[in-house]
C-alpha cells in the first residue's frame, strides 16, 4: 500500500510539470526516448507490482478465509486494479512522465540515450528491466516483512516515552 501512495504522490509532484512547454523537437526526442526504453509497459508494470508488494501480509491473512471469501477478495482487487489504471495508467500520467523527462534530459541526451538503448545491449537492458524491477520488489518486501515488527517496536517504544 506503501508503494501506491510513493507513486500517487510521485504523480502529483510531476503534474505541475507541462510537457507542451517543449519546443517539438526535444518533445519529439523524448517521446522516441520513453517508447524505446519502453516506459509506458515498465510504468504500468510497477504500479500493478507496488500495489501487489503492498498488499503483502494482507494476501497472506486472506488465504485463511474460505474460498468464497477468497474469491470475493481477488474480484475486488481485480477491481482495484482496474480503477489504478483507469486512473493512474500510462494516458493519463504520460503528459507528466514527459514532462519530467524532458526537464531532465536535453533534446540531445534523450537522442543519445534512444541510440544507446537501441543497440542490442540497450535492448537487452530494457527486456530485462521489468522483470529486475519486480524482482527487487519482491525481495524488498519479504525483507520488510521481517524489519516491520521491529519498526512498529522503536515507534511503540518512542510513543511511550
Amino acid at each position: 500500500m506503501k508503494n501506491i501512495l510513493i507513486l500517487a504522490t510521485f504523480a502529483l509532484c510531476l503534474s505541475n510539470a507541462r510537457a507542451a512547454e517543449l519546443p517539438a523537437s526535444h518533445l519529439a526526442a523524448i517521446e522516441k526516448m520513453l517508447v524505446v526504453m519502453q516506459v509506458q509497459k515498465q510504468f504500468e508494470s510497477n504500479l500493478l507490482h507496488g500495489f501487489d508488494a503492498g498488499m503483502g501480509s494482507t494476501s497472506e491473512q486472506i488465504k485463511s478465509l474460505p474460498q468464497e471469501q477468497q474469491d470475493k477478495f481477488a474480484k475486488g482487487i481485480a477491481k482495484v486494479k482496474a480503477v489504478m489504471l483507469e486512473q493512474m495508467g500510462w494516458e493519463k500520467i504520460k503528459p507528466e512522465i514527459v514532462a519530467s523527462y524532458g526537464k531532465n534530459f536535453t533534446e540531445q541526451q534523450a537522442k543519445d540515450v534512444t541510440a544507446m538503448m537501441e543497440s542490442p545491449a540497450g535492448q537487452v537492458l530494457v527486456s530485462k528491466q521489468i522483470t529486475v524491477a519486480a524482482d527487487l520488489m519482491t525481495v524488498t518486501q519479504e525483507k520488510m516483512k521481517v524489519l516491520q515488527p521491529q519498526i512498529m517496536q522503536i515507534i511503540q517504544s518512542e510513543m511511550t516515552k
